[in-house]
Parts: structure tokens; C-alpha cells; sequence
């Protein structure tokens, strides 16, 4: 794809280029047409491509200039030829010269499904198209055709009323985690909902991605990876007496992985460890828990030779420590710590009354002085 020269073209010559991943609004047309009204050799060139085969000349960067100027009766434009050998070219070209201007990253999609079409290997088009790591994880995520089109007539309708419109890539990938084709719809119009309709343009945008994950939160089924998990030697389906800490009835509903030996409960376990936002601990009494830093919760495992349980449905939320409070409190690794409340000074005078013989300490946080 070389460019050949710059040019005076006729307009009713050119073609559009068939995906487009520009996003114009209205104001902004209207800014080009001012200004091909009143000056249009200040208008810069266009880019076209020209194809090998037939000559054909299809803009690829351009397409409101040349609607603006079209408009006023104007018949030629200044133009940037460049020699493609047929329209797949051309369209790689158009994505390639339009990055940075403002962008639909919707029409990426349609991008993709053009060059795939065309034979191109799924994995070679983002380096194909030169996107930056952001666009080309637009396609790892499944958007309904529904929710697409949503996503579309808002724009559309974003650009009927502010100067700039900016759809964040982070939007579409909060909308294509929801599995359920209904829920990606719902959670399209619930985004929208959080955008008031009457917002200053100085005070436009998008939900930011932690408003999205907390509203989005309730479309997204994750009963699955908080489910316990057993992993057995056996190869029975009834359980043997060794395996007592798990009752049938638990076992019914809980997710039962068959190992063969020992060394696989030992993989297992490393399995488990290396799950993300997940770890193993054990605490110096000898109890092990598996901890959730994402969803900040803990559930304790019961294990024996040949079973390991996680009892994952009643996970109860995380307290931790921090190292510098700890050495405040003077704990050793493995002391226990106790909290309990209290609502009057009178409770917690009775309280420490009854512990005058035992040696511990104490240590009291209070709102006011007592």
C-alpha cells in the first residue's frame, strides 16, 4: 500500500469505504460545512485509495469533508492517492489511518468480520489493522447482536447532541462479561440510565469501569467458582468411612473431582493455590483456609488423606491486621485475637472486671472518651 501522489479528484468518482470506524457528530459536520462554504481550499486533503484491479477510488479518510463539500455543489477535492491491490486493502488502510481521530471501537467488529471474510486468520487481524492492545481485546469479547445495536442508536444519538462523543473500550468489555444475551441488553439500558440526558457537554462521559463492575454486578452468575470443590481417591461414587467429614448429602450438591493417587491430591492443591485472586493458607494452629482476595471472604478446608473439602458456600468475610498494628498490640505469630463490643462503659467495666486474674491484654477503641 503506497501513496502515490497528491491530486485534484472529482467528487461523483469517489466511493465510501465499506466499514468506517470514524464517528462524526453533528456539530462537527456542521463545523465542515461552515467552513467549505466559506473557505474550502482551507479544507485539508482527503485519503483515497486506489484500487489495482479497476481503479476504483474509495476514501478512507475523508468522509465528511467530502460530504460537506458535496452539499455546496462543490465538484473536486484535494486528495492523498494511495495504490491498494483490492478493498480489503483499502479497508485496513482506513483502520490504519483513523486510529487517532474519534473513533466508534464498535466498528471494529466490523473491521474483523470483513478481513475474516477475506481469508485473514483471526489471530493475524489486530496486527493486520496496527491496534493498540486495548481495541484488539475488543475482540475476545462476545456482544450480542442486540446489545450492539443498543450500544449503537445511543451513540448515534450522543452525537445528534454533543460536539465529542467517546465510547471508553472498558464499556464494552463490562457489557460482553455478562453471558446471558438478555442481561447484556438490560445492563446496555441500565448504563444509559446512569447517563442523565441533560448533562452538559463539559460534563459528559461514561460510567467509569468501577461503576460498571459494582452496577453490573447482579447480571453476572458466579455461583459456579464459589461452589465447594471435593478432591477423592476414590473411584466409588459412595463415599468410604474415611471420607466421614463429608456427608452423602453434601456430596449430592457439592463438585466432585476424582483423582487416582496421591501425587495428584498433592496437584491438586497446587491447582487450587494458583487460581487467581485465590490462596492457600494455613494458620499456625494447624487450620487451613482458602482465601478470596477478590470477593474478600474466607472458607475453611477440610481435608484428610484422600479428601480435600472447600466449603465454599459458607464463606465468611476476611479481617486482617496490618504488620504495624500488630506490633502495636505486641502480638507473637499464632496469638490469638478476640473482639468483642460494647455498647456502655458499664459493659466493658463488668468485662474487665471478670478478667483481673488473667493475664491478657487489652486494648479499647472508642468514638468518645470514656
Amino acid at each position: 500500500m503506497g501513496l502515490q501522489k497528491d491530486d485534484l479528484i472529482p467528487l461523483a468518482g469517489l466511493r465510501e469505504c465499506p466499514v468506517r470506524i470514524t464517528l462524526h457528530t453533528d456539530l462537527q459536520i456542521e463545523m465542515i460545512k461552515k467552513t467549505a462554504k466559506t473557505d474550502p481550499d482551507s479544507i485539508p486533503p482527503i485519503d483515497v485509495a486506489e484500487l489495482a484491479d479497476d481503479k476504483t477510488l474509495i476514501i478512507v479518510d475523508g468522509h465528511a469533508r467530502v460530504e460537506s463539500l458535496r452539499s455546496f455543489g462543490i465538484d473536486k477535492i484535494r486528495a492523498k492517492l494511495h495504490n491498494v491491490q483490492n478493498m480489503t486493502e483499502a479497508v485496513i488502510l482506513h483502520v490504519r489511518l483513523n486510529q487517532r481521530n474519534q473513533i466508534n471501537p464498535l466498528k471494529f467488529y466490523d473491521a474483523y468480520e470483513f478481513l475474516k471474510e477475506d481469508g485473514y486468520d483471526s489471530e493475524e487481524i489486530p496486527k493486520k489493522l496496527w491496534l493498540n492492545e486495548s481495541y484488539s481485546r475488543l475482540f475476545k469479547v462476545n456482544l450480542t447482536e442486540e446489545a450492539h445495536l443498543l450500544l449503537e442508536r445511543y451513540l448515534d444519538e450522543l452525537a445528534s447532541k454533543y460536539s465529542m462523543v467517546h465510547l471508553p473500550v472498558y464499556v464494552i468489555e463490562a457489557i460482553g462479561k455478562i453471558k446471558d444475551e438478555q442481561d447484556q441488553v438490560e445492563s446496555v439500558k441500565m448504563m444509559i440510565q446512569m447517563i442523565p440526558p441533560n448533562t452538559p457537554e463539559s460534563k459528559i462521559s461514561f460510567p467509569s469501569f468501577d461503576q460498571l463492575e459494582i452496577a453490573f454486578s447482579s447480571f453476572r452468575k458466579e455461583v459456579k467458582e464459589r461452589e465447594p470443590i471435593i478432591f477423592s481417591l476414590s473411584d466409588d461414587t459412595k463415599p468410604s468411612a474415611n471420607k466421614s467429614a463429608v456427608s452423602k448429602n453434601n456430596q449430592d450438591e457439592q463438585a466432585v473431582r476424582r483423582v487416582h493417587s496421591k501425587e495428584d491430591i498433592d496437584e491438586a492443591k497446587e491447582i487450587i493455590s494458583n487460581v487467581p485472586n485465590r490462596a492457600l493458607l494455613k494458620c499456625p494452629h494447624g487450620t487451613k483456609f482458602l482465601v478470596d482476595t477478590k470477593n474478600h471472604t474466607i472458607s475453611e478446608i477440610k481435608e484428610d488423606d484422600t479428601v480435600i473439602s472447600i466449603s465454599g458456600d459458607s464463606s465468611e468475610p476476611v479481617f486482617m491486621i496490618p504488620s504495624k498494628h500488630a506490633k502495636f498490640l505486641q502480638l507473637d505469630f499464632g496469638d490469638p485475637v478476640y473482639f468483642k463490643s460494647f455498647r456502655t462503659c458499664k459493659q466493658l467495666q463488668k468485662f474487665v472486671d471478670n478478667l483481673e486474674d488473667q493475664n491478657q491484654r487489652i486494648v479499647v477503641i472508642a468514638s468518645q472518651k470514656i
